[in-house]
Order: C-alpha cells, then sequence, then structure tokens
C-alpha cells in the first residue's frame, strides 16, 4: 500500500509538472501566434530550449559569488542606485499595462524573441491575467483622487496605443474582447526592454551559450507596477518603491535554478566584470535569480547621486537613523540594568 501511494503521489507530481510545462506551451503558441509553420516553429525551439534549459547537468562543483553580486554594506544602497540613474535620465517608469503599450508604439521598448540560439524567455508572464485593461489604482493609498482633465486625455491616448498596438504586434492581431487573447497580448507585452539592457542581455548570453551550449534563462524583463503589485503577493522581491527598477524596461533577471555550479560562477563572473566596467548594478537573489540592471550611457551614477537618492529606495531619513541607535543603546543599558539589580537582590537577601 505504501508503494502505491508513493507511485501516486509521484505520477501526481509528474502530471502537475507536465501539464504546467503544456498551459506554458500553449501560452507561448498562442503569444506568438505568427502563422502556420512558423507558429509551430516558435513553439517547438521554445520547448527544445527550455528542456535544455532543465536537463541534468554533468558539471560538479559547487558556485562562490564574487563579491560585485554581493548586497553593500549600507542595504539600500543597491536600489538607490538604481535610482539614481532613473533620476539622472528622467528615465520613464510605466504604471500599467495601457502605458506599457503606449511606451512600445512610441519605440522607447523593444520586443524581446521568445526564444534565440543563446537565451530562452523563461517564466515571462506567469502572473499575466486575462482581465479588460485597465488604468492601474494603487490599493494602498487612501487618498481620493480628484478626475484630471490631463489623467483622462493621457488615459484616452495610451488606450489608442493600446488598440493600434493590439492590431498589429509580432505580427498577428489581438480581439480585445477575448480572454485568452487578452492574456496572450500581455505576455507578449512583457517580452519588452530597453535596447541598453537588451545589449547587455544578449552579450552575458552569447558568453554563456559559447561556454556551455545551452540558452541563457531569463525569467523576467520590464513589469509595469499594476504586474509588480500582482507579483508581490508571491514574490517578496518584487519592490514596490516610488520608481521599481523593473518598471524602467532597463531591469531583466536570469533564472540559474537549474545551472550546475561553474555554469553560476561563469555567469557571476562576467556580470561581475560589467559591473566593474560601470556598465550595470547587478545582484543575486536568494529566490534564484541574478537581477541586472542597465546604465543608459554605461557609466555608474555618481556616489553623492546615489546616496541623495537612499531615501527614495526606501532608506530611513538620516535623523530617524541617527535617533534609532541611542534608542537601541539605552533600552540595551536599561535591560543590563535590571539584571544587575536582579543579581543583587538574591545577595542582600542572604545577608539578611
Amino acid at each position: 500500500m505504501l508503494f502505491v501511494f508513493c507511485a501516486a503521489a509521484c505520477a501526481g507530481v509528474w502530471a502537475l509538472v507536465r501539464f504546467s510545462d503544456l498551459r506554458r506551451t500553449r501560452l507561448i503558441q498562442s503569444a506568438t501566434n505568427l502563422s502556420g509553420v512558423t507558429n509551430t516553429s516558435t513553439a517547438d525551439a521554445w520547448a527544445r530550449a527550455a528542456e535544455k534549459v532543465k536537463e541534468a547537468r554533468t558539471e560538479t562543483g559547487g558556485a562562490e559569488t564574487p563579491p560585485e553580486l554581493k548586497h553593500y554594506n549600507e542595504r539600500y544602497w543597491f536600489l538607490a542606485t538604481q535610482v539614481a540613474e532613473i533620476e539622472k535620465h528622467n528615465v520613464h517608469t510605466c504604471q500599467d499595462f495601457l502605458d506599457l503599450a503606449a511606451m512600445i508604439q512610441r519605440g522607447e521598448v523593444i520586443s524581446v524573441p521568445f526564444v534565440t540560439d543563446s537565451y530562452v524567455l523563461f517564466g515571462i508572464g506567469q502572473r499575466a491575467d486575462d482581465a479588460e485593461f485597465s488604468r492601474f489604482e494603487d490599493e494602498e493609498s487612501t487618498e481620493p483622487q480628484p478626475p484630471d482633465a490631463h489623467d483622462q486625455q493621457k488615459l484616452l491616448r495610451d488606450y489608442e496605443a493600446l488598440q493600434a498596438l493590439a492590431k498589429n504586434f509580432g505580427g498577428r492581431s489581438y480581439d480585445l474582447n477575448n480572454p485568452s487573447d487578452r492574456q496572450a497580448l500581455r505576455i507578449n507585452m512583457l517580452s519588452s526592454l530597453r535596447p541598453e539592457a537588451f545589449k547587455i542581455l544578449e552579450e552575458v548570453a552569447a558568453a554563456y551559450h559559447r561556454q556551455f551550449d545551452r540558452p541563457l534563462p531569463v525569467s523576467s524583463l520590464i513589469r509595469p507596477e499594476q504586474y509588480q503589485h500582482a507579483l508581490r503577493r508571491v514574490n517578496r522581491n518584487a519592490v514596490l518603491i516610488e520608481s521599481p527598477p523593473h518598471s524602467t524596461g532597463l531591469a531583466f533577471d536570469i533564472d540559474y535554478r537549474y545551472m550546475s555550479g561553474p555554469e553560476q560562477t561563469f555567469v557571476m563572473t562576467e556580470l561581475a566584470r560589467l559591473k566593474k566596467e560601470g556598465r550595470i548594478e547587478v545582484i543575486r537573489e536568494r529566490n534564484a535569480n541574478y537581477h541586472v540592471f542597465a546604465f543608459i550611457n554605461g557609466i555608474r551614477p555618481p556616489d553623492d547621486l546615489i546616496a541623495a537618492s537612499l531615501e527614495k529606495a526606501g532608506a530611513p531619513p538620516p535623523e530617524e537613523a541617527h535617533h534609532a541607535a541611542p534608542k537601541a543603546a539605552k533600552v540595551k543599558q536599561k535591560s543590563k540594568s535590571k539584571s544587575s539589580k536582579a543579581r543583587r537582590a538574591p545577595a542582600r537577601k542572604r545577608r539578611r
């Protein structure tokens, strides 16, 4: 009975994994529905690349994280560096899918192919739903927003951009009244990136492919704040600061879950080199991703601008940080004083 139970459990897990893979493949087929053989070829190429990513490794050895991919002593410095770049170049951050459609139409971000010889989009749009497109409203905001004529005009322009995009995006059209088409369009839109970041992605992917003959798995590209909030419910690394890096189109994630130790070391070495050259900011995240942020001109923001961006990155104001330390010390001293009295009390009792 135990054997039968274990066999049934294993079969259930296999079926679930297989179902997820098939569902993902169908979504890819829908999102990349070009025509006839081309569509089938694209979906098959993605499936082969995904299997290549997940196949068993023969390379042995552990991975060593270089200092360039670790957190700074100032925990908010990593985010502040990206915020500083956004502030420096006044980079637009997209709020929702309507906003993203307008960015695509303006050519600010480019469509990234789902699969090439050197990389594969592996997990893009997993939280994409089939809801109707709407303007993003922060659920945490309690302040009522008065109607604004400028906002209304922008909404109309953005919706017109979405309609134009739906007519012809990636070689196919999408029916905005069809839930499946809306979901496929969202996945396709999330497969976008700014050219500066795409250049970095291609460089790292080409080096990885040459070394290991495998496609680099890329798990995230641009993410509107609307999508970021949905993702936050299942991924605590999805930051909700005023200017989330992924909402700029300058950030992407590399998935290292299936990589061997030598593969991880190679990719991290490449990323560390790019960081030392001042072209990117990068960190190794605990959820099996390397978060990469490309600097627009390949030049790291100056430290004074990064320091000025700490509060916008979520760091407490300097005066709060200054008061926190003495308060902690005072509590510690008070505790120590109570402990001393506790030790002296029995002594007095014994003397009596």
